[in-house]
């Protein structure tokens, strides 16, 4: 089997189920002999910074000398970037050889009278397949939507982590923030220790009363909590002062001021389960943390960042106005997200020019849609481009030596922008050789 018979195989499961069954999806962890059995799960559920959380929890313990796995979603350009060992995706033979094992049970499963199992769950399955055989010290796992009747909740981690809680997904986790947090909440386990951020919008109460059912003690980071000392070029130096870790000085690479409070709450759930961790492996842990997607300068002046809610975009319109000289916005969204929240919020900055596009497949919010919104809210330029091909080489090319450009409105609009970017600079390459 080759890797695109692969992703060809697992792309024809339906992404979700008309009701989640984790009885039905313990069964088959119980037929591949519980896998899940011998991993030190760190378990982080959220609206946004799951990603960021989990990368910087994992970059701390890479540092520390342990041996890593991380499992997150979505993927950028490949499903390999899913599953990953001391950061690595893993290689292609070990997800064909997980997916054949998967996909062994699932017929087996479905013969003893099971029902069929999602996209996602497929994919779970495989990670904890993959994981297991690497002999990893700590697994940090990321929730799929929601957290109560996610599949990943079906692990016992040594510590629950939960991140900002916003309006995403309202369709399915509820309409209000209380709501939403009473899903994420869903990895709260009995008697496990919890940490969560507390943005002071209601979520965490309902976290609190969650772990007093579940007898067990939640700690909480704040933004009060966390203090910036310093701003340099793709530096931030911020200080923490939560129950569990003060430090004086930390300093985390990037652009984004919002990753300060994804790094304090990331060290606080490794305080609280290691407590003997050093500040060496912590300073070094955050300053060589790497995530894509995330206010990610992929070329001089052009970034990306996967915000796609109101409470991310909020956070990203923040930084853009930290900054001082002009941006430019290159926007796509799916078309069952709030956009017009979105839009209405991007709007208050003055961009110079804002790049419509419609991300590719079913679920892109076509481009007059959202130019009308942007008209409704906004005075700068619109300009519509189709494809995403067309807007990004058009953005790149019209932005001057001294402005920047934000490539914003879902983590697929993300994707599809790497992989042009990395097609522009493949052909700059070949042009370059062909001229020697």
């Amino acid at each position: 089997m080759t890797y695109e018979e692969l992703e060809k195989e697992i792309s024809s499961v339906p992404r979700f189920g008309s009701d989640p069954d984790l009885a039905n999806l313990s069964e088959y962890l119980k037929m591949l002999n519980h896998p899940e059995a011998s991993l030190r799960v760190i378990h982080v559920a959220g609206t946004n910074g799951k990603g960021s959380v989990c990368a910087y929890i994992e970059s701390v313990l890479r540092q520390a000398g342990f041996r890593t796995a991380l499992f997150t979603s979505p993927h950028l350009v490949r499903m390999n970037e899913r599953f990953r060992i001391n950061f690595k995706p893993v290689e292609d033979e070990d997800m064909i050889r997980a997916w054949l094992l998967v996909k062994r049970t699932l017929r087996e499963g479905e013969r003893r009278g099971l029902k069929p199992v999602t996209w996602f769950e497929i994919i779970f399955l495989m990670s904890l397949i993959i994981f297991k055989d690497s002999h990893v010290d700590y697994c940090i796992m990321e929730t799929g939507l929601g957290g109560r009747l996610d599949a990943t909740a079906l692990l016992t981690p040594v510590i629950s982590v939960i991140t900002s809680v916003s309006l995403d997904h309202t369709d399915i986790l509820g309409d209000t923030i209380e709501a939403i947090a009473k899903e994420k909440a869903g990895i709260i386990k009995e008697k496990v220790p919890a940490v969560a951020f507390d943005e002071g919008n209601g979520a965490f109460p309902v976290l609190y009363a969650e772990a007093q059912k579940k007898n067990t003690h939640i700690d909480k980071v704040s933004c009060e909590d966390v203090t910036i000392l310093k701003k340099r070029k793709n530096k931030i130096d911020f200080s923490i002062n939560t129950s569990y870790y003060r430090s004086k000085s930390l300093t985390i690479s990037g652009y984004a001021e919002y990753q300060i409070y994804n790094a304090a709450l990331a060290v606080t759930a490794l305080k609280i389960i290691l407590p003997e961790l050093g500040e060496r492996a912590i300073q070094k842990g955050l300053l060589f943390m790497c995530w894509e997607g995330r206010m990610e300068q992929i070329r001089p002046g052009v970034f990306l960042d996967g915000a796609h809610n109101p409470g991310a975009v909020s956070m990203a319109v923040r930084t853009v106005r930290m900054d001082e000289g002009s941006w430019s916005l290159l926007f796509g969204v799916c078309s069952d997200k709030d956009y017009t929240e979105m839009i209405r919020l991007l709007s208050g900055y003055p961009w110079k020019c804002i790049y419509i596009t419609r991300i590719t497949g079913s679920r892109g919010a076509g481009t007059a849609a959202v130019k009308e919104c942007f008209g409704r809210f906004s005075d700068s330029p619109l300009i519509c481009d189709e494809d995403v091909w067309s807007a990004f080489k058009r953005a790149v090319s019209e932005k001057k030596s001294n402005e920047k450009i934000l490539c914003l409105g879902s983590l697929y609009l993300v994707g599809e922008i790497k992989s042009l970017n990395n097609k522009l600079e493949d052909d700059a390459l070949r042009e370059s050789e062909d001229i020697q």
